[in-house]
């Protein structure tokens, strides 16, 4: 025994206590983020001071206020958790989609061209509306009309034509026409805008109907009964026609001619071909 006691060591292990949990860095920093992330998502989601409180709009006349106010309040309301009977609902101004307003409200009202919304922290929320102006009237093939801005779109159905009003027509259409389309190519449609605003400022006449015979040829008919003829094709240049048309008109053909005169060609480059009751036979 004593030969044992001395050359063999006992081997005590001695048993460290383990480390409390709460005495430890990485569970503090821990409980910290988890905090910082709380309070952001409450300030984020719930506080009153960020919720949507005021609704501006401004630019609109014909669309009613408090139409555009009930979509907005529709699509403010984002929901959170909704599970069995637990529902929650935030208004937070963070959390309002401007695409998703914009893309309802431009489908629901075809007489705004375009919406501006911009968040103005901490709760409000500004619509700044531009409504389509009309330049004329579309009627299609069954006698339905709406007023057409200088984009080719149809926006509000029209019964009854006001004076001195431009009909737009094109000879082919494709199907029934609703409000919100867009049934002529924009680049036509600037072209009888520019076209409307010539004879109108430089000659006080008016323009009564554009037909869009093709996709390159626009017939005009003036207030004055007589007609005008556009190319429209690729390449061609619809300005150097309208000022060729001024030209004739201001200076070329006279007072007593233009009593006469029943259409102006314009489509060939190099000149214009007159067509008076006396050259045509009328």
């Amino acid at each position: 025994m004593s030969y044992r006691k001395k050359h063999v060591k006992s081997k005590v292990h001695r048993i460290t206590p383990k480390k409390s949990i709460f005495k430890k860095l990485w569970f503090w920093i821990l409980i910290l983020l988890i905090a910082a992330i709380s309070t952001a998502a409450y300030f984020v989601f719930f506080y009153s001071g960020f919720q949507l409180k005021n609704i501006v709009i401004s630019g609109n006349s014909k669309v009613a206020t408090k139409d555009l106010q009930d979509i907005v309040s529709e699509y403010s309301n984002t929901g959170l958790i909704d599970f069995a009977s637990v529902k929650i609902v935030s208004r937070s101004i963070f959390l309002i989609d401007e695409a998703k307003i914009s893309s309802d409200i431009l489908k629901t009202f075809p007489d705004i061209d375009t919406l501006k919304i911009s968040k103005s922290l901490p709760q409000t929320l500004t619509l700044r509306v531009i409504e389509r102006e009309p330049i004329g009237v579309f009627c299609d093939s069954r006698a339905k009309c709406f007023l057409i801005d200088q984009s080719g779109f149809t926006f509000e159905p029209v019964s009854v034509i006001p004076a001195d009003t431009t009909i737009v027509r094109q000879a082919l259409e494709g199907g029934q026409v609703f409000s919100g389309e867009q049934v002529i190519n924009q680049s036509i449609m600037s072209a009888i805008y520019n076209i409307q605003k010539a004879i109108k400022d430089d000659l006080n006449i008016n323009l009564k109907e554009a037909l869009v015979a093709s996709s390159s040829r626009l017939n005009i008919t003036t207030s004055a009964n007589w007609q005008a003829y556009f190319d429209l094709s690729p390449g061609s240049d619809i300005d150097s026609q309208i000022s060729k048309l001024n030209s004739l008109l201001s200076n070329g053909i006279s007072a007593d001619d233009m009593k006469n005169l029943r259409y102006i060609d314009l489509r060939p480059k190099d000149r214009a071909i007159v067509c008076d009751n006396k050259t045509c036979g009328g």
